[in-house]
This record gives C-alpha cells, sequence and structure tokens, in this order.
C-alpha cells in the first residue's frame, strides 16, 4: 500500500481465504519453512501458531489470509492484528520465495486491514508494526520500500543453566514479600496494575483493561499463573514477573514472559531478584536455559541488568514501523 502503486493482484489461478483454527498445521509449515530459509530453523510451534489464530485481538474472518496457488498449496499467509484500543497493529506476511507476487499482496492487504482497524477504534492514524529478523534483508527491503523505518531493536537473550553450578536461591531479602499468583486473584490484579504503570511508555505498548490483560495471557496455550511472581515493598507491589512455557517444546528452556517493576520504585534491585529468582525456577524445572525479549533502547537499564546476569543475545529483530493516516 503506497501512494504510487495500485493494488496488487494475486496471479491467475491463486485464491485466498480467511484462516481459522483448522488451518494451524498449513500456517505452522508454511512460517516454518519461511524461518528456515532466513534463520535456519523454525521459530515457533505448531501450538503458537493456533494460540494467535485465537487470540482474542485477531478477528480470523476479517484479519487473515491464506493463500493458495492453483494446485492447493499454501503458498502465502498474511495477518494484520490490533493491539488493545490503541491505534497501533501488529502486521506480518509469509510467502515462499519463488512467489513475490503473493508477497505483494500480502502486504498489500495487511497495510490496508491495519488502517481499517485503526478506524474502527476511532483513531485519527494507524500505527503499523512489523518484526524482521536482522538476516532478513528480503524483508527489511521491502519494508523500506513501503515506507517503513527500524523504530527499534529488540534482542532475544538467553542463559544456559548449569546442573553442575546451580545458583544461589536469593530468597526474600529483608524488607521484601513474595506473592505468587497461582491461586491468588488479588496477587494477579496487583501483577497488572505493575506491568501497566512500569511499560505505559516502552514501544509498542498497548494499555489493556484487566479483563482483557488476562484474557489475551490466558489465550496462549504455554500459559501458567503458577509461573508467576509479585514482589512487595512495605506492604505496596512494587513488581513483578511471569513466566511461561513458550521455549519449552523446541528449546527444552524457560521464558520471561513479563518482568517489570514500578517506576517510583526502580533502583532497588526487585528486577535483579525476580530475574535471579526465574532462572533458578527454572533449573529446578531442569530447563536448559531462559529465555527472554528485550527492547535495546539505550534510555533502559533492562538490557544492562541481563547482560549483567549473564544473558547473551542468540537472535536481533528489528521492529519497523510506519504511521499511516485515517482517512474518513
Amino acid at each position: 500500500m503506497t501512494a504510487t502503486t495500485e493494488a496488487p493482484s494475486l496471479p491467475a489461478g491463486y485464491t485466498r481465504r480467511p484462516a481459522g483454527s483448522d488451518d494451524a498445521p498449513a500456517v505452522f509449515q508454511l512460517i516454518a519453512t519461511c524461518n528456515t530459509a532466513v534463520i535456519g530453523r523454525p521459530d515457533c510451534t505448531l501450538d503458537e501458531v493456533a494460540d494467535d489464530l485465537t487470540d482474542p485481538d485477531f478477528d480470523p474472518t476479517r484479519d487473515g489470509w491464506l493463500v493458495h496457488d492453483p494446485g492447493g498449496v499454501a503458498v502465502g499467509w498474511g495477518w494484520a492484528c490490533r493491539k488493545g484500543s490503541s491505534d497501533a497493529v501488529d502486521i506480518d506476511a509469509y510467502h515462499l520465495d519463488t512467489e513475490p507476487a503473493v508477497g505483494d499482496w500480502l502486504w498489500y492487504q495487511v497495510q490496508r486491514r491495519a488502517v481499517a482497524i485503526a478506524a474502527e477504534l476511532g483513531h485519527s492514524r494507524a500505527v503499523l508494526d512489523a518484526g524482521c529478523y536482522r538476516e532478513d534483508t528480503a524483508t527489511a527491503g521491502r519494508l523500506a520500500e513501503l515506507g517503513f523505518s527500524v523504530a527499534t531493536v529488540f534482542n532475544r537473550l538467553f542463559v544456559p543453566h548449569d546442573p553442575a553450578s546451580p545458583r544461589a536461591d536469593p530468597g526474600e531479602p529483608d524488607g521484601v514479600r513474595i506473592r505468587g499468583t497461582g491461586d491468588d486473584p488479588e496477587a494477579r490484579h496487583q501483577a497488572w496494575t505493575v506491568h501497566q504503570a512500569a511499560f505505559a511508555d516502552h514501544f509498542g505498548f498497548a494499555a489493556k483493561a484487566y479483563p482483557d490483560w488476562v484474557g489475551h495471557l490466558e489465550s496462549h496455550s504455554d500459559h501458567d499463573w503458577s509461573l508467576g511472581e509479585v514482589a512487595y515493598l512495605d506492604g505496596v507491589p512494587a513488581a513483578m514477573v511471569l513466566r511461561s512455557r513458550a521455549f519449552v517444546a523446541d528449546e527444552q528452556s524457560g521464558y520471561v514472559r513479563l518482568l517489570a517493576v514500578r517506576p517510583e520504585w526502580q533502583g532497588r534491585g526487585l528486577g535483579r531478584l525476580l530475574l535471579r529468582r526465574a532462572f533458578v525456577a527454572d533449573a529446578a524445572d531442569q530447563r536448559r536455559g531462559t529465555f527472554l525479549h528485550v527492547d535495546t533502547d539505550p534510555r533502559r537499564p533492562a538490557l544492562r541488568l541481563y547482560l549483567a546476569e549473564g544473558m547473551r543475545p542468540v537472535q536481533i529483530i528489528d521492529a519497523w514501523r510506519r504511521t499511516v493516516p485515517v482517512t474518513p
């Protein structure tokens, strides 16, 4: 979707349709093939694709397209997914290297749908976000041609756990109380308040009401409330961590999905404490290591903390962004 090009068409004989949960295997195989061509391995699981297709923010009847060639083979997949009620929309498109025209069509459709989503939510602009592996120069070039630019960079970090040299359990330091979120609805709600306050000015963040936040997390098959903790100082919920099983099936590793410290409590060592507790818990669960993703914005201390705790980058993902006005 550019100001100087007409809407592209699919090649003759190709078909497109929405994708539902039954299409998860076909979508997964296509994404895995595209991932392998770029980074040498699949970077998702079938369960994760199935979760995406049932995400509460994704409307399978309008927000995604599965493209088949004349022989009925799935050769392209694209989607647009709103971020709560914000003006930001995540978009992505996958197509086989032999199908560039399918890529043209999908990228046009996901951008057009993203603008429509923003309009439906009452916004005057649409902020289109697309992630791209640093190695994927072809997609990066396409995004640049479409008017996107890199807004920030995310690192996937990893730390190995050595059974022969286990980490010391940091426990609960003086003045700090830890509550798990497993069977504690109040702690879950307080984890939400911490996360919303801590991430309010972070790239790509979209505020969610508590029921929507819970619904989004619980829509992931790898989610488990027993993997969450809230840290309290002077009885006040000040920090939270939520692990998940997102990397267990393919990497035999744990994953820190969320780690947040309220701004007024930052600098007290709470993030380091919860991170170390997560490492110890993952090691106790016989995980090979622990992953997490972090925005490398130099204004924030998170990356320095993670590197100081032994984590190292294993994947770089550029976050490309384009802002498009919504015309009435």
